[in-house]
């Protein structure tokens, strides 16, 4: 007996080894991105990150953490264009937002899929304190795409190629990235619809328009077909995607030192002054307003780009 003992002992920490390198049944990838927000010369010694995780790829949570900003004061958290939520600072001058596709009592929605957006913590003042771009890990550029997948609690979202989802009996939305806002669990007929937001006109291609966020109530598959921002509101009045407006800028023909060109920049008329520049009836910089110099849309005072 010792003699067999010793025979099969050696197999079986092989094949226990290999188990233990097996994936768990039914084992969901996470993904992180985080993102470090920098300060604006609106609040110089602010700093803050902001966080995505996802359990699935219609499931997970955003958090974004500020510090170093006033004391007391109330602020937006923009995402993409979109006021996601707002906060106020402790006596340190730190505050943060959590969000969630399944929110607790302490978190808000998540709506919207912050990866490859623009994030914006922004005071009462419409100035951005904090700004920072979300890196894009999503896989629409490796031919991955949305698909919603029969499932028996209804349908599930999930990113895959066209070939994959068809193999899987699941149909492919190649105009959609995301899975977050979810544009498979569809509005049953004679449900409710969800409000949804959409980011306004960018002040550096319309500086004479208002550039607020715009608001409808439909279902959350035209919502994530159009690339909108599902919040948490009962309805569109008041508008629950609108932040406190950024200050309005002008475009601006500035001449370059030493050069008898100019430059064509989206600045706020204090600015246009201070750089002898001279303001223009043009509404961007597309048409070359300012002759045949450079075009810088994305300058502004702050340096926080033309398409606050």
């Amino acid at each position: 007996m010792s003699k067999v003992t010793a025979t099969l002992w050696p197999g079986a920490i092989v094949l226990t080894g290999f188990l233990a390198v097996l994936p768990a049944p039914n084992a969901m990838a996470v993904s992180h991105v985080a993102q470090r927000l920098t300060a604006t010369s609106h609040a110089p010694r602010a700093h803050g990150r902001a966080k995505l995780a996802l359990t699935t790829a219609s499931k997970g949570r955003f958090r974004v953490v500020a510090r170093g900003l006033a004391r007391g004061a109330s602020f937006d958290l923009v995402v993409g264009g979109v006021k996601v939520g707002s906060f106020t600072t402790n006596a340190a001058g730190s505050g943060k937002v959590r969000l969630s596709t399944n929110p607790r009592p302490s978190e808000g929605l998540l709506g919207v899929d912050p990866r490859g957006k623009s994030i914006e913590v922004r005071d009462d003042n419409g100035d951005d304190d904090l700004e920072g771009d979300m890196s894009d890990d999503g896989d629409s550029a490796s031919g991955a795409f949305v698909c919603c997948l029969p499932d028996d609690d209804g349908t599930e979202c999930d990113v895959e190629t066209p070939d994959e989802c068809a193999a899987e009996g699941g149909t492919t939305h190649t105009e959609i990235g995301s899975c977050i806002p979810n544009p498979c669990g569809a509005t049953p007929p004679g449900g409710e619809d969800v409000v949804c937001c959409f980011p306004g006109s960018a002040t550096g291609a319309f500086v004479d328009e208002e550039a607020e966020a715009g608001c409808d109530e439909t279902s959350m598959h035209e919502c994530a077909m159009a690339g909108g921002t599902v919040v948490q509101a009962t309805s569109c009045d008041p508008n629950p995607c609108a932040s406190v407006p950024p200050p309005q800028v002008t475009v601006c023909c500035v001449p370059e030192d030493g050069d008898s060109q100019t430059d064509c920049e989206i600045v706020t008329p204090e600015h246009c002054t201070a750089a002898h520049g001279t303001p223009s009836d043009a509404t961007s910089c597309e048409s070359s307003p300012c002759g045949g110099g450079g075009n810088d849309q994305g300058s502004n005072e702050d340096g926080d780009g033309g398409s606050d």
